[in-house]
């Protein structure tokens, strides 16, 4: 079956967005759902999705999988107004401070329409603030800004930009790890596959995971399904750009359900055997922290993988900031596992995987056993 991951990355990536701001992003999400009734849609207090397609062949108490994203990305958000054409904003989200002083901002407000392109602007200064991790920045631009909390900056760079096969744009993370979620549930829905798969798309990542946090702190997240997590993850961590998605077995801060990361190697070596363009490649990236932590302390079974990603919170390698690029051959490869796991689940791929290791372990005491002579 073939997959169109770039008819959902567009519109999403293209989003403003920012840490409290992910209004835009949600509203391509709501309308993906509106085109497929067969898509519940929940929501939390807090602004948290969880996207729900049941196929109709299972119990209610089964075992199913939930795809995690989030849809914010590092960036400027308003503090308060200065004279005419000129405001506050205080920075939200990691991001190397002397390249984002170098960098112009584009600067958006919710009550206008997502298509809107952003007046553009300049920081102009720096206002120390104590006890904070960055200053505050003052920026200045040719016309009026809109003062209030409904205003947010993010860094002038291309939205969307596609070259060689390497796709582009000012937040990749973790747009795209949205879009490939949506694009799995999309491929089940079509197929009116007989599975259950959920997708909670999550806000403020960058900030902490406080979306995710207020999320299992209400209770919204189904105890008896399995997690996996889907981010954008620095290719600084060991991992190669084009040679496929990452299963994640941990972060910076913790390893993550060994059965779960067991059952996803088995079935990715399966999808390798049936089809053999498909590679992945099996990563700690221990370069940042991802949302499978929280899931993690919380005791939800929770499973990773990434998508490779260059220019992580968009470092580049000059004085300012560039776009983030991901590989379109990961990407795909990643819709192809995910659509693989749910339509196999996870114990098939565990199941499998022990016999394996069981009969690997039997055999080597067997070949060897008469060599331990006592001593």
């Amino acid at each position: 079956m073939e997959f169109d991951f770039l008819q959902f990355a567009k519109p999403l990536i293209r989003a403003p967005t920012a840490p409290f701001h992910e209004h835009f992003a949600l509203g391509v999400v709501r309308s993906f759902a509106a085109e497929r009734p067969l898509i519940q849609v929940l929501h939390d207090r807090c602004g948290n999705s969880l996207l729900l397609y049941d196929g109709g062949d299972q119990q209610e108490d089964d075992e199913f999988i939930v795809l995690t994203a989030h849809l914010d990305h590092p960036g400027l958000v308003w503090r308060s107004a200065q004279e005419s054409g000129r405001a506050l904003f205080e920075i939200l989200g990691g991001v190397d401070l002397e390249q984002a002083l170098a960098t112009g901002v584009r600067i958006f407000d919710l009550n206008r329409p997502a298509t809107q392109r952003g007046i553009p602007g300049t920081i102009v200064r720096i206002v120390e603030e104590e006890g904070t991790r960055y200053p505050l920045l003052e920026v200045a631009a040719a016309r009026d800004i809109p003062q209030g909390p409904g205003t947010f900056a993010m860094w002038d760079l291309p939205a969307f930009r596609m070259s060689n096969r390497r796709l582009s744009g000012r937040a990749i993370d973790d747009l795209a790890g949205a879009a490939v979620a949506l694009c799995v549930l999309d491929s089940l829905v079509r197929q009116q596959a007989s599975v259950r798969l959920g997708v909670l798309l999550t806000r403020a990542e960058e900030v902490g995971f406080v979306g995710m946090l207020a999320a299992l702190e209400a209770g919204f997240l189904p105890r008896r399904a399995l997690y996996i997590n889907i981010e954008c993850s620095s290719v600084a961590a060991g991992a190669v750009l084009g040679a496929g998605p990452i299963l994640r077995v941990g972060d910076r801060l913790w390893v993550f359900d060994p059965d779960i990361s067991g059952g996803l190697g088995a079935l990715a070596d399966e999808l390798a055997s049936q089809q053999p363009s498909f590679r992945y490649q099996r990563k700690l990236m221990d370069s940042g922290a991802c949302e499978a932590t929280p899931l993690m302390q919380a005791d939800y079974r929770t499973g990773a993988v990434a998508l490779p990603l260059g220019n992580y919170h968009n470092s580049g390698p000059g004085a300012q900031l560039a776009p983030e690029h991901i590989h379109l051959d990961d990407a795909n490869g990643l819709v192809r596992l995910l659509v693989h796991v749910a339509q196999r689940g996870i114990g098939a791929g565990l199941a499998h995987s022990a016999v394996v290791l069981d009969s690997m372990l039997a055999g080597r005491l067997a070949k060897y056993r008469d060599r331990l002579l006592p001593i």
